[in-house]
């Protein structure tokens, strides 16, 4: 149980008997009335979103969630497929797009359970994908803020500054699905 002034973003509670994140808390204390906890949160069943305010001395129950190391197989009309890495059992996933556009075959990730089910991959903030195809810069253009579409190895489509190539390397935050840097290998 955790009492309001211990709730966190990151945590997991359950909400209306199913898991969620908190994705914002924020604490308000009111003059002479009591305690509030506005917040957001995300559903890690269907992965809606809701804005809740807690009032007064509510308590919360944590969510029980745990994590099994898996390798990524591959997607399938919606499913995607992981290997367990300790009994190497195929467990599959229903996943929105966003969810899985950053990973790549064979890649290890944690899926996240509740009650011996998945619900969702635990996915790294930063992943480092291949440049399949972009148009090419062009010389005397340095804008830093100008950016140019590319297609990544995964299929996921982002927007890079103009001095990345087809090849290149590239660092991506996962949360945002924006680029943050060149990787030199």
């Amino acid at each position: 149980m955790l009492n309001l002034g211990e709730v966190r973003p990151g945590d997991k509670i359950i909400f209306r008997e199913s898991p969620h994140v908190v994705v914002a808390a924020d604490h308000l204390k009111m003059g002479r009335g009591g305690a509030k906890l506005v917040t957001k949160l995300r559903n890690l069943l269907d992965g809606s979103v809701y804005d809740y305010t807690f009032a007064g001395n509510e308590r919360l129950d944590e969510a029980d969630i745990s994590y099994k190391q898996t390798q990524y197989l591959y997607l399938e009309a919606g499913e995607a497929y992981f290997m367990t890495n300790d009994t190497f059992e195929t467990v599959s996933l229903k996943l929105p797009e966003n969810r899985v556009r950053f990973l790549k075959e064979g890649e290890n990730v944690d899926l996240m359970m509740w009650k011996d089910q998945p619900i969702d991959v635990n996915l790294p903030k930063k992943v480092e994908l291949k440049v399949v195809y972009t148009e090419p810069g062009f010389k005397g253009n340095t804008a830093s803020s100008v950016l140019k579409p590319a297609k990544l190895e995964t299929g996921a489509e982002i927007n890079v500054p103009l001095f990345i190539k087809e090849g290149d390397v590239i660092q991506i935050n996962t949360d945002t699905a924006e680029y943050t840097s060149r990787v030199s290998h």
